[in-house]
């Protein structure tokens, strides 16, 4: 099929290509309604597409946003990358997508390509806690804001759920069932703030209620079915409380494997991406993050952090939902 170019767009309009650049720019000036309409039909009749190559070099931009997941096979980063994308391409822009697959080093050299390829704005869920890792970005004048994670000292914008306020929430009323402790289960907390913060948070509640609390923190497979095993032999009133949605599977995919009874056995409740805790056993009381509501304002908060020369650190809380079952 033979492409159509901006002549014959400007041709079928009746208009200048000049009128037509101006039109795709969103440059408007003093153009009529009528001209508006007219070319937006012809556009749309003919199925032209412009070239971004072209409107990059022209306006020296290019319409390129930068998004770094640590793990692109978590179902948070799909329902989060989709929410990104949903906004970006409303204003015109495209996402380059990349997994830093947990690595350091890694999302390093991502991140240097993401700069290569002269992105105006990168969206990143940071493998590292610090900051200083990360200042090599805002060295080359590229708006950064960090998604999920914060990383210290906090220099740049984000956006995060309500970590500290939904785990006390779903932890105290739990604990009114009498557990006589409370296993949190992560993955290593050392590099991800999020993790550390839910499972203090989580440590502060328990303790005050005198209540014992362990942090089992799971980095290798089938790790998790031993510990899990062990726990149960103590014979104590036991509440599992999962620090992800990955977590909470694989707590889930080991008490049903073994038969055990929740909550009359095991208790178990934790933060969950997906919304299938509804449809497991007798219905599992989780923390559900609005991870793709959770894309749309970090896409938003990006484009204003681009268009903008006055930018303070804003922390921006989109809040989780504590969905009351019967787990606990």
């Amino acid at each position: 099929m033979k492409k159509i170019t901006i002549k014959e767009v400007a041709e079928e309009a009746g208009v200048s290509k000049t009128t037509i650049s101006r039109f795709l720019n969103n440059n408007y000036g003093n153009m009529s309604k009528e001209t508006k309409a007219k070319i937006a039909e012809v556009i749309e009749r003919l199925n032209y597409r412009p070239s971004k190559q072209a409107q990059a070099l022209k306006s020296k931009h290019s319409y390129l946003i930068g998004v770094v997941v640590a793990d692109i096979s978590n179902m948070y980063s799909s329902l989060l990358l989709k929410g990104i994308g949903q906004v970006l391409e409303q204003s015109g822009y495209q996402m380059i997508i990349m997994d830093a697959a947990n690595s350091i080093m890694q999302e390093k050299d991502l991140l240097e390509k993401l700069l290569d390829q002269s992105v105006e704005g990168i969206i990143l869920q940071p493998s590292s806690r610090q900051s200083e890792n990360y200042e090599f970005i805002s060295e080359r004048n590229i708006p950064l804001l960090l998604v999920d994670r914060q990383t210290e000292p906090e220099r740049w914008s984000s956006v995060l759920t309500n970590n500290v306020a939904s785990t006390k929430t779903v932890l105290e009323k739990a604990l009114e069932k009498g557990y006589e402790q409370v296993v949190v289960v992560s993955e290593p907390i050392k590099d991800v703030s999020t993790r550390g913060l839910r499972y203090t948070t989580a440590e502060k509640v328990v303790r005050e209620a005198r209540k014992d609390c362990r942090l089992v923190e799971i980095d290798q497979d089938n790790q998790l079915n031993d510990i899990l095993e062990e726990i149960r032999a103590e014979h104590k009133r036991t509440l599992l409380f999962a620090s992800n949605g990955r977590m909470l599977m694989d707590v889930l995919t080991w008490l049903i494997h073994e038969k055990i009874e929740i909550p009359n056995e095991i208790g178990v409740t934790g933060f969950d991406d997906w919304n299938l805790t509804e449809l497991v056993g007798p219905g599992i009381t989780s923390i559900e993050q609005p991870s793709k509501k959770i894309g749309k304002v970090a896409a938003e908060q990006l484009l204003k952090l681009m268009t903008s020369e006055a930018n303070p650190i804003q922390e921006n809380i989109v809040p989780s939902t504590v969905q009351w079952r019967k787990s606990v």
